[in-house]
């Protein structure tokens, strides 16, 4: 049984039209959509969730927002518990395809050594995300690669990035798949979850292909499961909420996962502050969330949670 674990918060149109693509294009085995609402703010639409079989859905109310990484976990815990054999995690802006979930299941039952596989994603028109991270994100990559100092670099860039393959026809082992869409073996999930919750948002795939490493899984990319992804609906309202979670995140994930000293992480930290100060220049919603910016992030650099 494939447990398909979707996270919502505040866009409930978005998940409507994510778990009714599931039902549209199910997979060949048994499967559960356990829909994780990660406190929303807004109300829920009229009906949501009854016009479906209820013995294939789920809906979790978390009652707060717990973020990415503990949201998921509930879904996660719940799908295990329940005898789940694979555990798909979907952004709720994610609509898929027809055997896109039968493709992934498929490659891990006949590959047990692989823990997590990841399908191809495309955009709304139809072009391939090539996001794949194949070498481990250290302080050198954070320098070099995550910064625009990554154009100083193409053929660094290009490695870490696996763009020597074909993204649209080859499967290839990567370090990191995206975070937005992907499967896990119940074997796998039990070894390397739950989810790291240190972080609310942002930098998980990093910290999941860390601990994959740690504990010995491979990570694949499976082109012939695809997916379209339309970006970014639960924080598309709140860039300034959604940079600060992402400054916060990468200062946890070199502290803890790199064990990154303080004047390390001091170069790339004022360079993210110098790209919010150049969106200042541009937004109104950066400059007024200024001070809080620098309030929530500075102390949070310095502060004891290495």
């Amino acid at each position: 049984m494939i447990g398909i674990v979707i996270l919502n918060y505040n866009s409930w149109e978005e998940t409507t039209r994510c778990i009714e693509s599931v039902f549209d294009n199910p997979p060949q085995e048994d499967y559960r959509i356990y829909c994780v609402d990660n406190g929303s703010s807004s109300p829920m639409l009229d009906g949501f969730g009854t016009q479906y079989d209820q013995r294939r859905f789920f809906l979790i109310c978390t009652g707060k927002n717990l973020g990415y990484a503990a949201g998921n976990n509930v879904g996660i815990k719940r799908a295990l518990n329940d005898g789940c054999d694979m555990i798909l995690i979907s952004n709720n802006d994610i609509v898929f395809y027809e055997n896109t979930i039968a493709q992934m299941a498929t490659y891990l039952k006949e590959y047990p050594h692989v823990g997590i596989v990841g399908p191809r994603v495309v955009d709304r028109n139809g072009n391939t995300q090539k996001g794949c991270m194949c070498i481990k994100t250290g302080m050198k990559e954070k320098y070099l690669l995550r910064t625009r100092f990554h154009i100083l670099f193409p053929g660094y860039n290009a490695r870490y990035w696996g763009l020597n393959y074909d993204y649209d026809h080859d499967s290839f082992p990567v370090h990191a798949v995206s975070g937005c869409c992907f499967m896990m073996s119940a074997a796998c999930a039990r070894d390397v979850t739950p989810l790291d919750e240190g972080t609310f948002l942002y930098e998980e795939e990093f910290i999941l292909g860390t601990v994959m490493e740690q504990k010995g899984w491979k990570t694949m990319y499976v082109p012939a499961s695809t997916v379209l992804h339309l970006h970014g609906a639960s924080t598309r309202y709140v860039k300034v909420f959604a940079y600060t979670c992402n400054v916060r995140s990468e200062i946890y994930y070199c502290r803890k996962y790199l064990h990154a000293s303080r004047i390390s992480i001091l170069g790339l930290y004022l360079y993210r502050v110098g790209i919010y100060a150049l969106h200042c220049l541009k937004l109104r919603e950066y400059r007024k969330g200024f001070g809080k910016f620098v309030k929530d992030t500075a102390g949070y650099a310095w502060g004891p949670h290495a």
